[in-house]
């Protein structure tokens, strides 16, 4: 599922000769994010004490699914399983070490997954890397359907939402009855109406606001925020204020170094990348391997 080798080469990160090393670009990150509604990095001091009951209340309080989220994947029969034997729960797990490797070298906690286009399969790959990352003892991770126009969580996971996601960013309902827990340490905020102009909604005061209270409610250490495509939609720009980074996902059938260029320029100085995907790749690497033992 996952080829970084066909994405170096496009980009010209490193030569087809066998034996060469890698070479990427080393460009250093000089992101210092002012973000709306962004939680206090100093996280872990304020979870003592009433604090600390007031998130196990809220974690409670919140509607639950009883399975695991690789299991409802499973169920749902519409894309390909991501229990941890399989093919993509491996290269999840993979993505997931280096990932938390980042993330605490930076203090970031909002991650955006983004493509280019749409059909990159961002919306699987979210589902799949925040159920990777809820595997782990102590890391609780809230998973959010970000994508209002087009919204594809529920699908994926075969779990009805519990209404309109607009209604709890409007205020018009709580952020946490949008909320569904699956399993213990995976909430994931769901939407079942598409939102006709997604990114006047995400701009305005209370969706920011609505946004940040999902984190502070449930304080997870990682958020997972399935994002619309960069390319061509306004509504990604308008989220990307309240990120720490962003994880882009490039279609191995179609995305382009041209695209994914263009995403590297529309994201310089708002907001980091924190790793490209190549996703639906069948290419293999021709190269000899050792042979295990």
């Amino acid at each position: 599922m996952v080829n970084t080798r066909i994405l170096e080469q496009r980009l010209g990160w490193r030569s087809a000769e066998p034996g060469d090393e890698p070479t990427p670009p080393t460009r250093p990150i000089g992101h210092t994010p002012v973000l709306q509604g962004r939680i206090d990095s100093a996280r872990p001091a304020t979870r003592q004490g009433p604090r600390r009951l007031a998130i196990e209340d809220a974690w409670d309080a919140l509607s639950r699914v009883d399975h695991e989220a690789d299991r409802l994947v499973d169920q749902a029969g519409r894309v390909p399983s991501i229990s941890r034997s399989s093919v993509t729960g491996r290269a999840m797990d993979q993505l997931r070490a280096q990932l938390m490797r980042v993330i605490r070298q930076n203090d970031w906690r909002r991650i955006g997954v983004t493509s280019p286009a749409r059909g990159a399969g961002r919306s699987f790959v979210s589902v799949a890397l925040a159920a990777s990352l809820a595997r782990l003892d102590g890391v609780r991770v809230l998973l959010i359907d970000g994508d209002l126009e087009e919204p594809a969580l529920a699908g994926i996971l075969g779990v009805e939402a519990p209404g309109p996601l607009e209604e709890a960013l409007t205020g018009a309902r709580p952020a946490a009855s949008q909320i569904v827990r699956v399993g213990n340490t995976l909430a994931v905020a769901l939407n079942d109406t598409a939102v006709a102009f997604a990114a006047e909604l995400l701009l305005a005061p209370d969706s920011i606001l609505a946004l940040r209270g999902m984190g502070d409610l449930l304080a997870p250490e990682v958020t997972i925020i399935d994002m619309p495509p960069l390319l061509g939609d306004s509504a990604a720009q308008a989220m990307l204020p309240q990120l720490d980074a962003v994880l882009l996902i490039s279609d191995g059938k179609s995305s382009t170094a041209h695209d994914i260029v263009e995403c590297e320029r529309m994201l310089e100085d708002q907001v980091p990348i924190v790793g490209v995907i190549l996703n639906k790749s069948e290419d293999r690497d021709p190269r000899p391997r050792a042979r295990r033992r």
